[in-house]
């Protein structure tokens, strides 16, 4: 006797998948480092006044600026908590249509946590 089954959820398999392309992992982000928080702020402050809160993050020697992702023509953008970690809402840039957006980062979920593995590099003197 042959059993046939149907898998309606394969339909939707490349829908799934891209989904998950958004579950963001910080090997994929990189940031800047500053050598002040003022510098930082100043860097930052269109990111600031388009609506992306705390940019700036305290380090040992310096400061980070937000994280950032570059996918075709739009930059993702991720700051910081007020303690430190990292915040639950991001801001998007299209240079194409010159936008701004938002987007909500899924930092409860794998791979986006508060600890730093993405590249960085340096801003100023030293």
């Amino acid at each position: 006797m042959r059993k046939r089954f149907t898998l309606p959820l394969l339909a939707a398999l490349p829908a799934v998948l891209a989904a998950c392309d958004d579950d963001l992992d910080l090997d994929r982000y990189s940031r800047v480092r500053y050598n002040s928080y003022a510098e930082c702020l100043a860097i930052n402050r269109v990111m600031v006044n388009r609506g992306l809160r705390n940019p700036c993050q305290k380090s040992s020697g310096g400061y980070y600026g937000p994280y950032a992702r570059i996918v075709g023509s739009t930059t993702r953008y991720i700051g910081y908590t007020s303690s430190g970690g990292l915040s639950g809402a991001g801001l998007t840039y299209d240079s194409k249509k010159g936008t701004y957006g938002s987007f909500k980062a899924p930092v409860s979920r794998g791979g986006f946590t508060s600890s730093s593995r993405a590249g960085s590099s340096s801003s100023g003197s030293s």
